[in-house]
């Protein structure tokens, strides 16, 4: 744990939110942490969203999750194949339909064919009606469908986990961009508070100089100086407060929401940061491959080509059916009525079939060297990505390592320049440095805390950039 005391002067300016000092803790920064249980809230519609006065990371990424078209289109995604899979279970059942008839005919004849072949006409048209009901109830399975359905069902199985896991994917990647987007508009944030501090500071600067000039103590080039360097801090407000204003449009995007949503939102600061120290690079990189949703996805991916495959291999098997039928029906008399739904003539089928594809043109190798391929392709492209997160994950531990190390140097490097600064005013306003050295400390401290933000916020990316692989890091 590093001097409490230092870093809290160090860094009083930014953190006079903040509870308590900054202490080298195992806290997470909250992004990932919070995310499933986020995950959770109901749908908010976008348009009804509207962002607090002041807003905190993880009201962000919750708003983020539910207001994110890739998130919710993934999960129109999910839910579809949900019911494909249904689907696939429902194969194994039996079909059934049922058929309910009623008919009625009625015809007039008033013509007929002759011995020599020639129509005549009939003395009296001879008319006549009839009618007839009829129902049934037909079932057919198909007993054995070539091992089609199950592999069929293993398919959709794994192509639920594929979405699953893609909607994992997508709230991830909602989640870092949300948590870059948040980190940056607060260090905009943070460095507006910096310019507007700096206006304080000039404006006393020039007070000094003026108050010295009047007894003859400087030239006037100093008063000059220091009007230039107040002008030039006012300047530096405006440019911050624009810069500002568009990393929140960013954010607002970021969360789903319209640009000019985000407007006037003050962000919260970040308390405790997470401790490098905790992490070990090979625990990391172990929980990664196994809870990565890039690479949980690829092994869903392979496990439905797998299946594709056993099934392309099973259409060398036989096919049955077998069908079950009832069946009634009655004719009746034109007087009776129309709607009869009680006939009494009755009938009953049953029916089972098999039948095998002895040669189909080569179709069933096709599909097998197809499938086969596809299943070899996704083994291979799991075992890229593999290879790339293991990458990636190392390359981003070693940045939160050099930025690790980096943070506490500037962090004593500002306390100084911070120091240094008091005693050089005190100097200057007792006559004993010029107003130069006095702008050089100015300029130092400036530098400093400049730094100290970028760095800061940059290690918070970083972590945001490490905790999208689902590595669970401490």
């Amino acid at each position: 744990m590093r001097d409490d005391d230092l870093v809290c002067r160090a860094n009083a300016w930014w953190l006079r939110r903040v509870e308590g000092g900054r202490t080298r803790t195992g806290v997470r920064t909250g992004a990932a942490a919070t995310v499933w249980a986020i995950a959770s809230l109901a749908p908010l519609a976008a348009q009804e969203v509207a962002l607090p006065d002041t807003l905190d990371l993880e009201r962000a990424i919750s708003i983020a999750l539910e207001q994110s078209p890739d998130v919710r289109s993934a999960r129109a995604a999910a839910d579809a194949a949900g019911a494909s899979r249904r689907a696939a279970w429902g194969s194994f059942l039996p079909t059934a339909s049922l058929s309910v008839g009623l008919n009625r005919s009625d015809f007039t004849k008033t013509t007929f064919l002759s011995e020599e072949g020639t129509s005549e006409i009939l003395p009296e048209p001879l008319s006549s009606a009839s009618q007839s009901a009829s129902q049934g109830l037909g079932l057919n399975w198909v007993v054995f469908d070539q091992g089609r359905r199950f592999a069929t069902l293993r398919q959709e199985g794994a192509n639920v986990r594929v979405v699953q896991r893609q909607l994992d994917d997508r709230r991830a990647t909602v989640v870092l961009e949300a948590s870059q987007a948040y980190y940056d508009a607060l260090r905009a944030q943070r460095l507006l508070e910096l310019t507007e501090r700096q206006v304080a500071d000039r404006e006393q600067e020039l007070d000094i100089a003026r108050r010295r000039y009047e007894i003859a103590a400087v030239e006037r080039v100093d008063v000059l100086a220091a009007e230039s360097n107040l002008l030039e801090a006012r300047v530096n407000v405006l440019t911050s407060r624009r810069q500002t204003e568009t990393q929140l449009r960013g954010l607002a995007v970021a969360m789903g929401l319209p640009p000019d949503a985000g407007r006037g939102t003050f962000l919260r600061d970040i308390g405790s940061l997470p401790d490098a120290g905790a992490l070990e690079e090979r625990a990391v990189v172990e929980r990664v491959m196994t809870r990565d949703p890039e690479i949980l996805q690829l092994e869903a991916r392979q496990a439905a080509a797998s299946a594709g495959l056993w099934g392309a291999r099973s259409s060398y098997l036989p096919r049955i059916t077998a069908s079950v039928n009832w069946s009634r029906g009655q004719q009746f008399g034109p007087d009776e009525s129309f709607f009869q739904f009680d006939p009494s003539d009755t009938g009953r089928s049953f029916s089972i079939s098999a039948s095998w594809t002895l040669f189909d043109g080569f179709q069933r190798e096709q599909q097998t060297v197809q499938a086969s391929s596809e299943k070899r392709q996704a083994e291979e492209e799991l075992r890229r990505l593999r290879l790339e997160i293991e990458r990636d994950v190392l390359g981003y531990l070693d940045e939160i390592a050099q930025l690790d190390e980096t943070l506490a140097l500037a962090e004593r490097s500002f306390a100084i320049a911070e120091e240094r600064l008091n005693m050089t005013r005190q100097m200057y306003q007792n006559g004993t440095i010029d107003f130069t050295a006095l702008q050089q400390a100015v300029s130092q401290v400036t530098v400093a805390e400049r730094q100290l933000i970028d760095l800061r916020y940059n290690y918070l990316i970083a972590w945001a950039n490490l905790e999208q692989f689902g590595g669970d890091a401490p």
